[in-house]
């Protein structure tokens, strides 16, 4: 009797570690995201070097966090106005990501007029939840744009 209840511990024992194993590895990895913004925040003028609330604009990321066979991928852009004037930030170029950040070359536009061609830059803070704000700064620091993130979807 003894013998066949240690018999059957053991084997519920196994079963449930066999089970922990098995949904533990059904579970896809998330390495693919996109943020979204509708409140921005800021905009740091390259050509003024002044610091601008933004009144309204939108703003959207996405990224792979692990290579694809065919290599990292990344969309950004952003458009922040303020007052009368209209700023752009468009990836152009991807260097890297993580789950956190896009490096890469970036074009500015100041009232549909291209202002800063290809120059480096790092989005970052896009690991954060809602409610959070993401950053983008370029090599130098001259130019900025940052926005709360509104939604975002990572699978």
């Amino acid at each position: 009797m003894k013998k066949r209840l240690a018999a059957s511990l053991v084997l519920l024992f196994a079963i449930f570690l066999l089970g922990g194993n098995l949904s533990s590895s059904a579970a896809p990895t998330t390495y693919v995201h996109g943020i979204f913004s509708q409140k921005p925040l800021y905009v740091l003028d390259g050509t003024t070097g002044n610091w601008l609330t933004s009144t309204s604009g939108n703003a959207i990321a996405s990224w792979t966090e692990v290579p694809l066979a065919s290599g990292n991928q990344a969309f950004f852009n952003a458009i922040a106005e303020v007052g009368s004037d209209r700023f752009e930030f468009r990836l152009v170029s991807l260097g890297s990501t993580t789950v956190d950040q896009i490096y890469g070359k970036y074009d500015i536009y100041k009232n549909n007029v291209k202002v800063a061609s290809a120059i480096p830059g790092t989005v970052y803070g896009l690991n954060q939840p809602v409610g959070n704000y993401f950053k983008f700064y370029n090599s130098t620091n001259t130019w900025h744009v940052s926005g709360y993130i509104t939604s975002r979807l990572d699978y």
